[in-house]
Formats: structure tokens, sequence, C-alpha cells
């Protein structure tokens, strides 16, 4: 199941996200669940290889890509969910960034934030690693306090928790 289902939100549904990148999530929601939205990014490149990628899923009807500061970006009208995955950076942090999504979110919308990190360790497979060498392994980082986690999301149950206003859905994704 994809992040987009596991939301079972329906067909219709308003999305902002912020640092998009090449805009394949927005897209492939738009294609695959019916989903609207707007996408944000700095980058000149990863704004015009997400239109195309709309265009290419027959989507540019239902999704459009804005060049601009994601960390200033604040939807025109209110979205059902507002996300930024990969980039916190853009408020910040964590916290900062959910702050800045929940200015963009309709009351009892959805907030989305995830975040990739990265640990060191000094050992690989049983050895140690070369002096002056780093490896990278992932290990769990906890969410933002409060905050569910998709990986408690079932099939056949809509997310869990949040506050009255709004979910805060927080995705640790470790590489």
């Amino acid at each position: 199941m994809t992040l987009g289902a596991a939301l079972r939100l329906p067909a219709g549904t308003t999305v902002l996200d912020l640092a998009c990148g090449s805009g394949e999530m927005l897209c492939t929601w738009a294609r695959d669940l019916g989903y609207r939205g707007t996408g944000v990014d700095l980058s000149t490149v990863f704004v015009a290889a997400a239109q195309a990628r709309a265009a290419e899923l027959g989507v540019a009807d239902a999704v459009r890509f804005v060049q601009g500061d994601a960390a200033g970006y604040v939807a025109d009208e209110p979205v059902d969910v507002a996300s930024c995955l990969g980039a916190t950076w853009i408020g910040g942090g964590m916290e900062g960034t959910v702050g800045l999504l929940r200015r963009s979110v309709r009351p009892g919308g959805m907030v989305l934030v995830g975040e990739p990190y990265w640990r060191h360790t000094r050992r690989r497979a049983g050895r140690a690693v070369p002096r002056g060498t780093r490896q990278l392994t992932p290990t769990p980082r906890p969410p933002l306090a409060g905050a569910p986690r998709l990986g408690r999301v079932r099939a056949d149950e809509p997310p869990p928790g949040g506050s009255v206003e709004n979910d805060v859905v927080v995705i640790n994704r470790a590489f």
C-alpha cells in the first residue's frame, strides 16, 4: 500500500506539498487517488521536472507546481493535507515545519511530515570500519512528541490520533 492510499482520504482531497522536488508524490496521488494539489519547490529544475511528470501521467489539470521558497509559502485557500517529506529544514526543523504546514491546512485537515536520517557506526558486518571513514546506517529516531507514526496505520483504519483540529502524521524513514 502506498502512503497516499494509507491516508484513506477521498478523491478530490486537496494537498499542498512543500519542497516537493520532482513532484512524484503529488502526481502519483493525483493519478491513482484523484487528489488535487500544489507543489512548491525552490529549484526551477525540479519544478520543470514536476510539470513534465504531471503531463506524462495526464494529471496536469489536477496539480500545479510553483517555483518559490517553500519556507514562506502559505496556500491561498486551506487544504485537506499539507505535507513536507524530506525537507524539514524549510521550517528550521520538525516543529517549525509542522507550524508552517498548519498555516495552510483547514481545520480537521492533516499535516504530514517525514524526514530521512542517518546514523554513524564504527562496525560493519562484524569488522571494524577503517579509521577515517564513516559508515551510515539506519536507526530509529523518535517522532515529534505526541505525534503518531504512519507505521501504526493499518489499511482498514484511518490515521491515528492527533489533535481535535488536525492530525499530525510523522514518518521516520531510515536509510
